[in-house]
């Protein structure tokens, strides 16, 4: 949102930052955590835009809060042409009900592109094999949200059956795609990912 609609940085006047300044491990030189980084490198705004009078005809919407109080609203229902996630959908604490809003949102022949991998920030404590109910699993994490206890951790082939009983239809995917997440390039170590892409 600051870099979409702050208008203070762009790439002709960018901010700089120092993303990797507070690291101490994993460094191979002194300097490393000090390197500057400027944002942004490309001007989203002018990518929309479809004139020379400065006027765009897309709609794009980045919004902050939560994804669900914003989209699942019935005016949101068939008003958009696509909707794209980028290391998004494992970071949900329900992914069939995101998925199913976003095919509310959709229009006829609208498309979701997705990237990213299965992580799932929502999972919650394993059950013990001393928890004797699922009652009592509840009541020893009940000072947690509620979402890490009942979110699910799907594998991608169950991902893709949603989907298709939503309704949506795969018209790609490809799966073990390396990607890495704010990483460090210089790194001695950092994570790699093995993404799943899919359009449907």
């Amino acid at each position: 949102d600051f870099i979409l609609n702050s208008n203070v940085c762009n790439p002709e006047r960018p901010l700089t930052i120092s993303p990797w300044l507070l690291e101490t491990r994993n460094v191979h030189n002194p300097s490393d955590p000090c390197r500057n980084v400027q944002i942004p490198d490309v001007d989203p705004y002018s990518m929309l835009v479809t004139d020379q009078t400065g006027h765009t005809q897309q709609e794009f919407s980045m919004a902050a809060g939560d994804f669900l109080s914003i989209y699942s609203n019935s005016c949101q229902n068939e008003k958009w042409d696509g909707i794209v996630c980028c290391f998004f959908l494992d970071a949900v604490p329900n992914v069939i009900r995101y998925l199913q809003v976003m095919w509310d949102m959709l229009r006829d022949n609208g498309v979701l592109l997705n990237f990213g991998p299965l992580m799932y920030h929502w999972t919650g404590p394993k059950m013990r094999p001393d928890d004797e109910s699922f009652d009592k699993y509840l009541s020893q994490h009940g000072d947690m949200d509620s979402r890490y206890l009942t979110s699910v951790d799907f594998t991608w082939q169950d991902i893709r059956e949603i989907l298709i009983n939503i309704g949506f239809v795969i018209e790609f995917e490809e799966t073990g795609i390396p990607a890495m997440y704010t990483a460090d390039a210089t790194s001695m170590m950092n994570t790699s990912y093995r993404c799943v892409h899919f359009v449907v």
